[in-house]
């Protein structure tokens, strides 16, 4: 598998030469996103790893595995996500998922194929989104799921939420097959009940792939096999935020970076990768217009 991120280069796949960078996981339905980190970290004898955004154990697709101090930039993923989606109509369950019991169900007969477009496009743009009964969201300090497993009666909280794009790929009753970009915050799970509450049928998230994780895409990850058999590459830090524009800083800017200070020059609001004059990575800083603000600081010895 060719990677075809421009800025991605390689780490040697010896596992010992491992320290830090960040690999695409394309993982499999059946298997939580702690369960597939955990088996990647075995494997490359990682002492330090995490996931970056959660796919649910039915769920397949792209998981981002940060590795030593590509941890620290687990926030800086993900503000754009692209999924395909297969919705289940006539079905509701108690999780909005495959996982959950089923509490209704109704036949479903033949739904005009531009009813359901009209459906889907009133949820393109901000919107406000009940979460999933089953989440992790956190009411007076407790979380969803457990007060659903207790049979708590609940108010679901609202978010705004953004979908930036959603398309209809297939429609074959009972089932619809949507493309989605999201922002971050979307519950999948809860667009699906949406759309069957919309429809006036009832549904629930039956199928989910995640396609992209901005800046990185599936095309580019790598399956439990190849990298089992040695067949992959890791992304190192120096290139690790490859949607971020670079600066390059020196001398004392580069001590002062470091060490937490801010430095002098012309720098637009936004986020910058900052590295020094050998490529090395320094800090993640934030342009405040006439300066340069560090937000994490990456210590030497990358």
């Amino acid at each position: 598998m060719n990677l075809k991120h421009p800025t991605i280069d390689s780490q040697p796949n010896t596992p010992s030469k491992i320290k830090n960078g960040v690999l695409l996981l394309n993982k499999p339905e059946g298997m939580g996103s702690t369960q597939a980190l955990n088996i990647v970290k075995r494997l490359l004898r990682l002492k330090k790893a995490g996931h970056g955004g959660t796919l649910d154990p039915f769920a397949e697709g792209l998981l981002l595995i940060l590795i030593g101090k590509a941890t620290r930039f687990m926030e800086y993923y993900g503000e754009e996500k692209e999924y395909v989606s297969v919705v289940r109509l006539g079905v509701r369950t108690d999780t909005d998922d495959p996982d959950g019991e089923v509490i209704e169900e109704r036949e479903v007969r033949y739904i005009d194929i531009e009813k359901i477009k009209d459906v889907l496009k009133s949820f393109e743009g901000e919107f406000m989104q009940k979460v999933p009964l089953y989440s992790a969201v956190k009411i007076d300090g407790k979380r969803l799921y457990k007060l659903a497993r207790k049979g708590a009666r609940v108010e679901l909280p609202e978010r705004k939420v953004e979908i930036k794009e959603i398309e209809l790929l297939d429609y074959s009753l009972p089932f619809l097959t949507i493309r989605t970009v999201v922002k971050r915050g979307v519950y999948l799970r809860s667009l699906a009940r949406d759309i069957g509450d919309e429809l006036g049928c009832g549904a629930y998230l039956y199928k989910l792939k995640r396609i992209s994780v901005s800046p990185f895409t599936i095309e580019d990850a790598y399956t439990i096999d190849e990298i089992k058999r040695g067949n992959y590459k890791i992304i190192p830090l120096k290139d690790a935020l490859p949607h971020f524009p670079s600066v390059t800083l020196s001398g004392d800017d580069v001590w002062k970076i470091r060490h937490g200070m801010k430095v002098r020059g012309f720098y637009p609001e936004g986020i910058y990768y900052v590295k020094d004059s050998l490529g090395n990575p320094v800090a993640v800083a934030r342009g405040i217009t006439f300066g340069l603000k560090p937000e994490k600081v990456i210590n030497e010895g990358v």
